[in-house]
């Protein structure tokens, strides 16, 4: 409000003494003082209007600021979607962490065949087939007495992952098990890239429902995704080939 009036007062004082002084009824000296007092007024209203432009530019970068956060906890609530929601047709660095990994295996079993094909590299973690483990997986489920249906689901995962290298080449599949449940899960694509991307769910004490989902990308969550990298590389450390782990007996526990 206050600026349309110095606006309006600037305009009608110009023309009041642009008038008068053509028609010489004010002196020249006076027409300079109000010429210059215009000018003054002028200077002011301009510098207002700066001040103004800067407090919006404040404004929208705080605004800014806070829709990034708010889409940052908006990526921590997605529901998982086991591989589902991710495209990896172009991947070339492959990583998958998981307890059974078996929904997530059948999502992505073409495409990562497809990959393989194409000479990419894939590496994927999962508990080992141990009594202990399975119980542990079982126990923080909603399903803490059922102890064969991981058994029965990690027993598929690993029928389906020896399918997948004996039909795959040129590409390069690990497969490694844990004697333990990881804290989270993890799909990952060319995550040493720019243009990498991670999915990171993370999981619950005792998981009553689809687990929160962190979608992370190289280019922007640079820290985090570093992080999440070299707890994938620690955890590789201390896994066992598959190839080393004695085979299920037929009631779906390890044999003596």
């Amino acid at each position: 409000m206050y600026r349309v009036l110095d606006s309006a007062l600037t305009i009608a004082i110009a023309i009041i003494v642009g008038v008068l002084g053509a028609f010489d009824v004010i002196d020249p000296e006076v027409t300079g003082g109000a010429t210059l007092a215009t000018l003054g007024l002028l200077a002011v209203s301009s510098l207002r209007g700066r001040s103004a432009l800067s407090a919006m530019d404040r404004s929208v970068a705080e605004l800014g600021r806070d829709l990034g956060d708010r889409a940052g906890h908006a990526r921590v609530l997605e529901p998982s979607g086991c591989g589902s929601e991710v495209d990896l047709s172009a991947a070339k660095d492959v990583r998958l962490l998981g307890v059974t990994l078996g929904r997530t295996i059948r999502n992505t079993y073409g495409v990562l065949l497809g990959r393989l094909n194409a000479g990419a590299t894939v590496r994927i973690l999962l508990i080992a087939p141990e009594p202990e483990t399975l119980a542990e997986a079982a126990r923080r489920s909603s399903m803490a007495d059922n102890v064969a249906v991981f058994d029965h689901r990690l027993r598929s995962s690993l029928d389906m992952l020896r399918q997948l290298r004996a039909r795959s080449g040129p590409g390069s599949l690990e497969v490694r098990l844990l004697n333990f449940v990881p804290a989270f899960g993890m799909l990952a694509q060319d995550v040493e890239a720019r243009h990498g991307l991670m999915r990171v769910d993370i999981y619950s004490h005792r998981c009553e429902s689809l687990e929160p989902v962190l979608a992370l990308r190289a280019d922007r969550d640079a820290g985090i995704v570093r992080h999440f990298i070299d707890e994938f590389d620690r955890l590789w450390s201390v896994g066992r080939p598959a190839e080393e782990v004695r085979p299920v007996d037929e009631a779906g526990l390890m044999s003596s």
